[in-house]
């Protein structure tokens, strides 16, 4: 089979065909198209079919990836969307959870909240009520129900979110209220919490249930109209979306709940390392995905990458599944600027995919980390994206001496280095974050590095936090793209419990986990039961008096285990050992609650193969060599084509070695070689 991974990024969109049967792997970069993003992935298909020498027929699946979700929501461009929620609750969107610190910076003292995600004339009351142990107090009146129908009716409301107090308890007025709105409404997109949050508090449920509703209809026309234009290409295979939690979906259940799109373009890295570290034998790493816009870093633990429930996303509460993804605005085309204290900063404003860097030539006059990069040779103008895009060196020049050497009174070169210092300053801080503040050792782990810009900086990273091995794996600067071919079919479900372990009876434990089972199934279309399907069962467990639970896996066999006082104390034992890693106490007199159950379900479909890239065009020969700023001076390196590397050759430093998507400069007492798999590891 042949499979292509496509994803959307702010800068590029990333293009990956793989040929199953021999290993080959073409892949291209063409610009994101902002102003209707399935443009530059239809070019970017065309573009791929082009050099692989394929036909759309030929292509039997292909995933996709896309940072859509998130821009909408931080841009203000969902769907005009209606809340439907309990009589006397239609606020809690606007109440917040100020005691959490629920803002992007608890110190700023002009800090103004967020728009609302829905204007107050638009969340609609219904009369209802249902307690918080499920019983009804007020049956849902369907007369003002339909009144509130009729109203969104004759309005330019798209989307409708249903958010009742308790239904994560019991949702039957939801289902009844969702059934008939749909039918009532029948061209608007309508989601009800129980589907999309099934959880406590109803601030973050409500919240999480109108993101859904908001991204609805954008989403699904993106994702069938992206289907139909392939179709009418002449592409007949399965087309497949990346979720936050690493795992693909199919169009109607990524339609359904788009909110599963969030960290779609960043997961697919993720899956990527994943499937890498699975046949390289590393079961622990680092990663950091430095692109156009953000540098995002992540860490894999026994093969798995750590999961998060909830978030904010531009201070909004979301929860759903994602892989533990951290981001900061220090990516390649992140924009340097000296504040009114003479400091040099780094974003978070991107000059994204257009103009670009001021190197690119498309009119952009205000310097970025690449443009630095650029003018410090760690960047060939000549070479980049493999000699296809040249880069103009003087504009780079013009913007950092204009905007950065003038004003702080020095050299054009320390100016450049001094953005360099400090972008590898803020991603050096985001991966202590994800280590240290987490009860990790960076120290005991290896450093995986991809995107465009991420191993042109990795070096530096790894000698900041002491790490002794960098992994630059084949493909960085494509590497999410390559992740949406290698990555399974995953779905994620949860049922609530809310009650103290200890007078939870096993037995309910293990009833919501098969029925758990049997809707992953479902999602999965893994049915029967025989169908091999990877399960993974999780308790969000906490301290009674704690408003966040952590997550604690439930193994097989005390799952299964005969014993019904076992299965309690490997939650409760599980649970200490989390707790004691993130927070370094245990309470033992103290009463958990088990809030929720969770199951991740995983049916093998990736590409599992080991990575053979095609040849390259003819270029210069071996042998070159280049200008980099290295230990504080200009010095002469030799540079190496990755591409002419077998497994097993070894360079010592200092050297440059360069590929299509990007490069990676290391020094003196260091050495790198190529392993069995296609990885770069540098050895500091």
């Amino acid at each position: 089979m042949n499979r292509i991974g496509i994803d959307v990024g702010g800068t590029f969109t990333d293009v990956v065909l793989v040929d199953d049967a021999s290993g080959q792997i073409w892949a291209t970069k063409v610009p994101t198209t902002p102003a209707d993003r399935v443009v530059g992935a239809v070019q970017g298909f065309k573009r791929i079919l082009e050099l692989g020498g394929r036909q759309a027929g030929d292509i039997g699946f292909i995933g996709h990836g896309t940072t859509m979700a998130t821009n909408m929501i931080v841009e203000h461009t969902g769907a005009r969307t209606a809340l439907v929620t309990t009589a006397g609750f239609r606020d809690v969107l606007e109440l917040r959870r100020v005691s959490r610190h629920d803002r992007a910076d608890l110190y700023d003292l002009q800090f103004d909240d967020p728009v609302p995600l829905v204007e107050r004339r638009w969340r609609l009351e219904v009369p209802e009520r249902i307690r918080h142990d499920g019983s009804v107090e007020r049956p849902l009146d369907l007369q003002a129900l339909h009144a509130i129908a009729a109203q969104i009716k004759a309005l330019t409301i798209e989307a409708v979110a249903i958010c009742f107090l308790h239904a994560y308890v019991n949702p039957e007025h939801e289902k009844l209220a969702l059934a008939e709105l749909r039918r009532l409404l029948p061209t608007r997109f309508v989601t009800a919490s129980h589907e999309v949050n099934p959880e406590m508090q109803e601030y973050e449920r409500t919240s999480t249930t109108v993101i859904n509703a908001q991204l609805g209809p954008v989403c699904g026309r993106y994702a069938r109209g992206f289907e139909q234009q392939l179709r009418e290409l002449g592409f007949r295979g399965e087309l497949l979306f990346m979720q936050s939690n690493g795992g693909l979906a199919s169009i109607d259940m990524v339609a359904a709940r788009p909110i599963v799109l969030l960290e779609s373009g960043p997961a697919g890295g993720v899956s990527a390392a994943v499937r890498n570290c699975e046949q390289a034998g590393m079961p622990g790493v680092i990663l950091g995905d430095m692109g156009g816009t953000t540098f995002d870093v992540s860490l894999i633990q026994e093969l798995r990458p750590e999961i998060r429930t909830q978030g904010l996303l531009h201070t909004h509460a979301v929860r759903a599944p994602t892989i533990d993804i951290d981001s900061i605005g220090a990516g390649g085309g992140s924009i340097a600027w000296i504040d009114s204290g003479g400091g040099v900063r780094i974003g978070p404003e991107s000059a994204g995919a257009d103009p670009g860097p001021a190197c690119y030539g498309r009119g952009g006059t205000r310097p970025t980390v690449t443009d630095c990069n650029l003018l410090l040779g760690y960047i060939d103008p000549d070479s980049f994206l493999g000699g296809e895009f040249k880069l103009d060196v003087r504009a780079a020049e013009r913007a950092v001496r204009e905007h950065l050497a003038q004003p702080l009174g020095v050299p054009v070169l320390e100016a450049a280095w001094t953005v360099r210092a400090v972008a590898n300053a803020l991603m050096a801080q985001a991966m202590r974050i994800m280590t240290v503040e987490r009860g990790h050792d960076p120290r005991e782990l290896a450093y995986m590095c991809y995107g465009g810009a991420g191993p042109v900086h990795a070096v530096d990273l790894a000698e900041e936090l002491e790490i002794k091995h960098v992994i630059v794996p084949p493909l960085p600067g494509l590497f999410s793209a390559f992740g949406m071919v290698v990555a399974d079919r995953q779905f994620d479900g949860q049922s609530a419990v809310e009650s103290e372990l200890a007078a939870t009876p096993s037995q309910r434990i293990r009833e919501a986990c098969a029925a758990l089972e049997r809707q992953a199934r479902e999602a999965l279309h893994a049915q029967p039961a025989g169908v091999d399907v990877e399960l993974h069962f999780s308790a969000d467990c906490r301290y009674a008096g704690q408003p966040a639970g952590l997550a604690v896996e439930i193994a097989a066999d005390a799952l299964g285990a005969a014993d019904g006082e076992g299965l309690r104390t490997a939650v409760r034992a599980g649970f200490e050992r989390v707790h004691q890693r993130m927070w370094n106490f245990i309470k033992p007199d103290q009463p958990i609650v088990l809030g929720n159950l969770r199951v991740q379900a995983r049916v093998k479909t990736g590409w599992r193969g080991v990575v053979r890239q095609a040849a390259a065009a003819a270029g210069e020969a071996p042998g070159r060599w280049r200008e980099v700023f290295v230990e504080g001076r200009m010095q002469r390196l030799p540079v190496h084509r990755r591409v002419d590397l077998a497994a097993g050759d070894r360079i010592e430093g200092p050297a440059i070695i360069e590929e299509h998507s990007s490069c990676v400069v290391f020094k003196r007492g260091q050495s790198a070689h190529i392993d069995a798999v296609g990885n770069l590891r540098i050895a500091l």
